[in-house]
């Protein structure tokens, strides 16, 4: 997982083209790409993406990229304002998690209203991710080194790896020191060469450093490729492409037909891929159930984090009120027991995290094995850790604390005053400010706040 902070690509700079030319940051290293036609240019109100046109009428784009509500159209003209390529309005769109339970990953289909003259772009439907060192393509519409967003460029790098990104899925690392994605390049493709041609085998989501530093990463398809199939058999005619339908007489034959659901375990299908095969254990993005497969690749083992349910073997991702960020887990009843480390919420009918006691204010919470109660936050007082109350202000705390501002501020204890002579006070302390004073000390008070706003005038 990135530690390091990272900036989405199309949030930071998909601003409207005219303000974004006024830093020199680069799609580094790139160069004109202006045959690459099934690459997209997208506007909306928010501002500028790259898209990949995947099927006559559908473009995939990064979820950030899609605002909801929003007119949004595309085109494909090699420079924004340049070409007699039209202009085509978007009519439909759909983000990964409005597909699913609302889990993360940075990914959107949109539907064009008319299908442009461009063969769409392949794309990879299986895994696993392309090796360390594989060369791939990034191409989009991003800043340059010489200009704003709005020219389709095209820059080889190299991968570096793969990994989870909490806020955007799986995905691709690519990038060297001087070639890589810059701004307004989100939602484009990463193209690999396969079986004498390139696939889309990953969409531009976010950078965690300046463009062209050396990290780029990309959302990977084949973990949804479900997404994709199930938008295409919604919106799109059967193709030779993948989508879930076999179509006949197609060059190369349409994968559907060899590797679809027939009945037939194919073992020239990629690994995987076909649905008839027993044992599908290697990474598709889909964890097997626990019967059908002693060890997977995409199952997240239960009680720990995942984007999904299709990453648990339970087919339940869920969180609860001691546990936010969302686990796998399972469901249960009096007859389904959990698994040792969880226990069952009955009222949901699913396993979850075990629930540490909770302890009151001022009580210890050093055991880990303790949870301070709502309101209430685990604090180091001296050599002591216990549960005080939440402040941002003083006025927050009872008498005899303070608001102590750390990373979380608390109401902990005050310790007495002491008097000149070293002593600790243990009478009642009056509060600070003229309020507190009576006679003449309080008419003192006002005469000098009277001649403070007398000399403001």
């Amino acid at each position: 997982m990135f530690r390091a902070p990272c900036l989405c690509l199309a949030l930071l700079a998909c601003q409207p083209t005219a303000a974004v030319g006024t830093r020199a940051e680069a799609i580094v290293g790139g160069e004109p790409a202006p045959l690459d036609e099934a690459v997209f240019f997208v506007d909306d109100d928010a501002g500028v993406c790259s898209a990949t046109l995947i099927a006559p009428r559908t473009l995939l784009l990064a979820a950030h990229c899609v605002q909801e509500g929003a007119p949004m159209v595309a085109h494909n003209r090699p420079r924004v304002g340049e070409g007699d390529a039209g202009t085509y309005v978007v009519v439909e769109r759909q983000t990964w998690a409005q597909a699913t339970d609302g889990g993360t990953a940075d990914l959107a289909l949109v539907l064009l209203d008319r299908p442009p003259p461009v063969t769409p772009r392949p794309w990879t439907w299986w895994g696993p991710p392309p090796a360390i060192g594989t060369r791939v393509r990034h191409v989009g519409y991003g800043r340059s080194e010489s200009a704003p967003p709005g020219e389709r460029r095209a820059v080889v790098t190299e991968v570096t790896g793969a990994t989870e990104a909490r806020a955007h899925g799986l995905v691709l690392l690519t990038g060297t020191v001087g070639r890589g994605l810059c701004f307004g390049d989100s939602g484009g493709p990463t193209l690999v060469e396969e079986d004498g041609g390139s696939r889309v085998v990953a969409v531009h989501s976010f950078i965690t450093t300046e463009c062209g530093a050396g990290v780029s990463s990309s959302v990977l398809l084949f973990p949804y490729r479900r997404f994709l199939e199930h938008w295409l058999a919604d919106h799109e005619p059967p193709q030779c492409a993948r989508d879930g339908r076999c179509v006949g007489g197609c060059q190369p034959e349409d994968p559907d037909c060899r590797c679809g659901l027939d009945g037939v375990c194919r073992a020239d299908c990629p690994p995987g891929d076909d649905l008839d095969c027993a044992n599908a254990c290697s990474t598709d993005g889909l964890c097997s159930p626990r019967t059908d497969c002693a060890a997977d690749t995409d199952c997240v083992p239960d009680g720990a984090f995942c984007l999904g349910p299709a990453q648990c073997a339970g087919r339940v991702c869920t969180s609860d009120a001691q546990n936010p960020s969302r686990y796998c887990s399972q469901a249960c009843d009096a007859q389904r027991p959990c698994p040792a480390e969880l226990s069952c919420d009955l009222s949901r009918g699913v396993c979850q995290l075990r629930q540490r006691p909770l302890v009151g204010e001022g009580e210890s919470c050093a055991s880990p094995a303790v949870r301070c109660a709502a309101g209430l936050a685990c604090t180091d007082v001296g050599a002591e850790q216990r549960c005080y109350r939440t402040c941002t202000t003083q006025a927050q705390c009872p008498a005899g604390t303070r608001c102590q501002f750390q990373r979380l501020g608390t109401c902990v204890p005050a310790p007495p005053p002491r008097l000149d002579d070293g002593t600790e006070w243990t009478g009642p302390v009056a509060p600070v400010g003229c309020s507190s004073a009576a006679g003449p000390t309080l008419g003192v008070c006002l005469i000098v706040a009277w001649r403070r706003r007398r000399a403001r005038r």
